[in-house]
């Protein structure tokens, strides 16, 4: 068993973190302000996250881009050098990684950043090409990272001043259906802010986290996920 943390849109914010093994954080880290501009974003990334990160009280911090992380689709090569799979921080794209626990049971952890379309932002493909970029997924992972939220699990903004949410289901159809087909044992996103954070089964098999960090006015009102898991 081992005990992870898990958070996603920080959007900037770096929060204090529990003594843990493992941190998975799920997209839109980059502070808003930053998020267009190449040479700023890979310099807070390389000095202000990296050093943030490094000093975690954890073995190991596993990310992948979401949305707002505008400048990574071509600077793949540069992300994953600064946080490449031997170090303690790892950045994931839509691959897999094999994590070795205190346990001495080996994790299989896949993170993929790509979402339904909405608008011109990051790693957001039409539902033809995110069905195909899914089959990548490999079946019965132990974690499975997204920044995408699937669609009719917890899927409904709750924050009732947002001027987008309508009550109804907006998660992403073909992740939904990938989990259903892939059944990993636990799944954490973020995406959609003000979503319910309680735990949700899927597939009788999948247990689900929305982990964002964020409200829909980008205010700091949850706090990072803490749990203890076994294969």
């Amino acid at each position: 068993m081992i005990k992870i943390c898990a958070m996603s849109d920080l959007h900037g914010y770096l929060p204090d973190v529990e003594s843990c093994e493992l941190v998975l954080i799920c997209g839109d880290i980059v502070p808003l302000r930053i998020q267009k501009r190449t040479k700023d974003s890979y310099k807070w990334f390389s000095h202000e996250f990296k050093e943030w990160a490094e000093d975690l009280p954890c073995n190991k911090v596993i990310f992948i881009a979401g949305n707002h992380e505008l400048t990574f689709p071509n600077h793949y090569n540069d992300y994953k050098e600064l946080f490449p799979n031997d170090s303690k921080i790892t950045y994931l794209c839509h691959e897999e990684y094999l994590y070795k626990g205190s346990d001495n049971k080996e994790y299989k952890i896949f993170g993929t950043p790509y979402c339904q379309e909405f608008g011109h932002w990051a790693f957001m493909l039409p539902d033809k090409e995110l069905r195909e970029k899914y089959k990548d997924i490999p079946e019965y992972l132990d974690i499975l990272i997204t920044h995408d939220q699937p669609y009719d699990y917890g899927d409904i903004l709750l924050q009732e001043d947002c001027p987008w949410a309508n009550g109804e289901h907006i998660g992403n159809k073909e992740l939904l259906r990938a989990i259903l087909d892939k059944y990993p044992s636990y799944h954490f996103c973020g995406h959609l802010h003000s979503c319910t954070h309680d735990k949700v089964i899927i597939n009788w098999l999948t247990t689900h986290y929305n982990v964002s960090l964020k409200d829909e006015s980008y205010n700091p009102v949850y706090k990072p996920l803490y749990l203890e898991i076994d294969k």
